[in-house]
């Protein structure tokens, strides 16, 4: 089960690589349409935890995603190219995608130095309800969506329970109220978006532990080393000088006269 989940969510993130060329209104498009807002609450998520360079600081082939959803790789210090359609020539420079970028540039929770990765954990429990809460909006969304027939999108008010109330705009090709179609595949579409959130969800909480297991581990060790290397520099010199000292005086033990019977049993010295 978990693995054809993991297919689906797959699916779903490649199809995001090509955006729509109009707002039509069928299931594909509707199920598209999810998808993409999907993701990004995804990218969005993972930006507020390891945050979002601006474009000139990320590394090369660093993948950043425009306003518009279409994705574009830093292949160059200063060069930025897309594989969408239509855009496969096009060039884009660190300002051109700084200024079409999804994301505004931000520092991750898991940036915050000075600190144990337990002062952390509340933000970063905050930070996956929140994406619980928003995946979960984006689901009501559609199912609110389904209902309208108007060809302009409509606002929203959703009420999820245990989220603040949210308002948002509804998804223009999800209107399929007047469109020919069963409610059959409605209710199949709905049931796709809420494997999907489910599958998003429980995949970024694996990764959330894993990531603070691995940052308090970091921390830790930073922290052990800073005291060692504190320890070395206020003892460096009185434990250089008691060595020393105990060298020099295991050399002059020689001077010592021995009174003991054993000392004449030992092998008479060449002189």
């Amino acid at each position: 089960m978990k693995r054809r989940l993991s297919i689906l969510w797959l699916t779903a993130l490649l199809l995001t690589i090509v955006p729509l060329q109009g707002q039509a209104q069928d299931i594909g498009t509707c199920q598209t349409l999810m998808t993409q807002q999907l993701s990004r609450e995804q990218r969005l998520y993972r930006s507020v935890l390891f945050g979002h360079k601006k474009a000139k600081d990320a590394a090369l082939n660093e993948v950043y995603f425009d306003d518009e959803g279409i994705p574009w790789i830093k292949e160059k210090e200063n060069v930025w190219r897309s594989v969408s359609p239509g855009k496969e020539d096009e060039e884009r420079s660190n300002d051109e995608v700084d200024g079409n970028d999804e994301l505004e540039p931000r520092k991750g929770i898991f940036e915050t130095r000075k600190v144990m990765t337990s002062d952390l954990v509340p933000y970063l429990t905050q930070a996956y309800r929140s994406l619980k809460c928003r995946s979960t909006i984006i689901c009501k969304v559609v199912e609110n969506s389904l209902e309208l027939e108007s060809t302009s999108p409509q606002e929203l008010t959703v009420v999820v329970p245990g989220c603040i109330e949210d308002k948002r705009p509804s998804i223009l090709g999800c209107h399929l109220a007047a469109a020919e179609g069963s409610k059959v595949e409605q209710g199949d579409l709905l049931t796709y978006c809420r494997l999907v959130r489910d599958d998003l969800v429980s995949r970024e909480k694996d990764l959330l532990k894993q990531a603070t297991e691995y940052d308090a581990a970091y921390r830790s060790l930073l922290q052990l080393a800073g005291q060692m290397d504190a320890f070395l520099q206020e003892f460096r010199w009185p434990l250089i000088n008691s060595l020393r000292k105990a060298a020099q005086l295991v050399g002059s033990l020689y001077r010592i006269p021995c009174f003991i019977g054993s000392c004449d049993e030992s092998p008479p010295s060449n002189q």
